[in-house]
């Protein structure tokens, strides 16, 4: 039987940026709608905003340095300091 099924996704957004840890919530709202959904983020975008410039850095290559103003960027996801 053919049924819907999402292929690609992604936690790349504009303002949100979510952290790649929120896999498991978009795998439970897919499941619960009854949708086919690959294993995990097709494409993951790791997000860090630097505290003192207070700009959003996508990171790439595991290069956590703010292309803004040159800073370390943190390891951990800070983009909600109160989560």
């Amino acid at each position: 039987m053919d049924r819907w099924a999402v292929t690609e996704v992604s936690n790349q957004s504009t303002g949100y940026c979510p952290d790649v840890t929120s896999w498991a919530a978009v795998a439970r709202g897919l499941d619960n709608v009854g949708l086919g959904r690959p294993a995990g983020f097709t494409h993951e975008v790791v997000f860090r905003p630097r505290p003192d410039c207070q700009e959003h850095n996508i990171v790439r290559e595991d290069d956590f340095v703010c292309v803004f103003c040159g800073s370390d960027l943190p390891q951990t996801w800070n983009v909600d300091p109160t989560a």
